[in-house]
């Protein structure tokens, strides 16, 4: 994994105590009437599963002192005990209740403005080669820098497309995991949209952005190893170390793609789709930081996702970038403007396309909205290389 071109370990700055081992094994036997009738508290329960951590841990992957630290605590323990005091701990987990006063409520956050909630997972969609990965970097980038001076991520013509209140007008750390490309490419990619269209996409302003280099590190949604794709999954390795990156560095936003390389489970049984969007969606919320997956929609036009119809229900917020069909005809042979859409937005009310073309100029390949005229690149924006 890597934060822009430097390498980041999944295990940086652990280190278990010698007697943390002991320690963890005191907590969960004091804890172990409660655990097994069910009753834990919220505080107990997160105090059982950081001493579980601390004795399971990554033990196989974890540097050889963390294992030596470790050995004498789970040597004798195989997967299955593991995986009942696990089982146990979950299934004592209380459930969280809200109840009602006479408080106003608090006003709902929003990382774009009645497009984007704060805090929750979403989902673009748009078929291969449309352009959704250099959307999402735009959108990566605005997060990072704060926007331009109105607040806007994207130039338009009539003020939408602006970033919501939950960002600073400094910005706010983004983690960019990509599986299809490396980090070289995204920082040619930040070239090309950098410039009067996106005057605050410049190097001073983009410390925020950390691209994650995910080519050859798994999914972060799988089976157990060794179980059939249609077993219920769960977290990997990979998704807990993704996780600490985004938790480590207060990120904001974090954008995966692809979805069908993050997500190594069967896309079309709704329970498994919803216990994955359900998973991160409580992470999301617990940790402020908002998720935005990058899929592919199925060969039905009908349908602006694949798989299960429970991407649609589970997901906050579906955003769909497609070709917009001017004649009638699908006609591929001329410049081609495109549609984004909110197609679903739990918490606003409908929203109008946004009609986008690409800006070619002056060696410049970014979205911009459809009409709105180019203009010379910023002073201070990057130099772009061809």
């Amino acid at each position: 994994m890597t934060n822009g071109h430097h390498a980041t370990s999944a295990f940086e700055a652990e280190d278990l105590p010698v007697d943390a081992a002991r320690k963890a094994l005191e907590r969960l036997i004091s804890l172990a009437d409660a655990i097994e009738q069910g009753n834990l508290g919220t505080e107990d329960h997160a105090a059982a599963q950081a001493a579980l951590a601390a004795l399971q841990g990554e033990i196989q992957q974890a540097p050889p002192s963390f294992r030596q630290q470790l050995a004498s605590a789970s040597a004798h323990l195989d997967r299955s005990v593991w995986d009942a005091l696990q089982k146990a701990v979950d299934g004592a987990k209380p459930i969280r209740v809200a109840s009602w006063g006479l408080m106003r409520p608090p006003a709902r956050q929003w990382l774009v403005e009645d497009w984007l909630p704060a805090g929750r997972v979403a989902m673009l969609t748009g078929e291969g080669g449309a352009g959704k990965s250099r959307l999402a970097l735009q959108l990566a980038a605005g997060v990072a820098s704060g926007g331009s001076d109105s607040g806007a991520w994207l130039r338009t013509t009539d003020g939408v497309l602006r970033l919501g209140d939950a960002i600073p007008r400094e910005g706010a750390p983004v983690v960019f995991a990509s599986w299809e490309d490396e980090p070289d490419e995204f920082f040619r990619r930040l070239f090309q949209i950098s410039g009067g269209a996106a005057e605050w996409v410049t190097p001073e302003r983009l410390r925020n952005l950390r691209i994650a280099n995910m080519m050859g590190e798994g999914p972060v949604w799988a089976p157990s190893q060794g179980s059939h794709i249609s077993s219920m999954a769960e977290l990997t390795d990979t998704g807990q170390r993704l996780r600490r990156l985004c938790e480590r560095t207060g990120a904001r936003l974090l954008i995966m793609d692809p979805l069908a390389a993050a997500y190594a489970s069967q896309e079309n049984t709704r329970g498994l789709v919803r216990a994955f969007v359900s998973h991160w969606d409580d992470w999301a919320q617990a940790n402020d930081c908002t998720i935005l997956l990058l899929a592919h929609p199925p060969k039905s036009s009908m349908y602006n996702y694949a798989g299960s119809t429970d991407w649609l229900g589970a997901v906050r917020a579906l955003w769909s970038l497609q070709r917009e069909d001017q004649s009638g005809q699908d006609d591929r042979s001329g410049p081609t403007t495109w549609k984004l859409d909110s197609v679903k937005g739990n918490y606003r009310g409908p929203t109008e396309s946004v009609r986008l073309e690409w800006d070619v100029s002056n060696d410049h390949l970014r979205w911009q909205v459809a009409g709105a005229p180019n203009r010379r690149p910023a002073e201070g924006a990057y130099d772009y290389d061809s």
